[in-house]
């Protein structure tokens, strides 16, 4: 009996956080939404670019493997330069999806404030 008591309570309370939002909650859910899909669609981005730079950059590696004298240096010169670039997207990635993020909880703080 007590079990099928917390089942039905249980289930009120699911019921009810599914039911009808304020205008305020939906705007809530809108903001915190609009910044997850922001969110992802820069590190799907960014994740593709660096993907193809590190790409990039063991290719380069691998000819220096091959590559003899100045030609080899250089190779592993721009292998290296790829590299850092690579952390330098993913750092810009990190600080934007930071940004977008920090954004909709000012935006949330300023609509529960009103």
């Amino acid at each position: 009996m007590r079990s099928w008591m917390a089942s039905a309570a249980l289930l009120g309370l699911t019921l009810a956080a599914c039911g009808p939002q304020t205008p305020e909650q939906a705007q809530i859910a809108n903001i915190q939404d609009a910044a997850g899909a922001e969110a992802d669609a820069i590190e799907s981005a960014s994740k593709n670019q660096i993907g193809q730079i590190r790409a990039e950059a063991e290719t380069l590696s691998g000819q220096a493997e091959i590559a003899n004298g100045f030609e080899a240096e250089r190779l592993r010169a721009r292998a290296e330069a790829l590299q850092k670039d690579a952390k330098i997207v993913e750092r810009h990635a990190d600080a934007q999806v930071q940004a977008v993020r920090d954004r909709a909880r000012a935006d949330v703080s300023a609509l529960k404030a009103q």
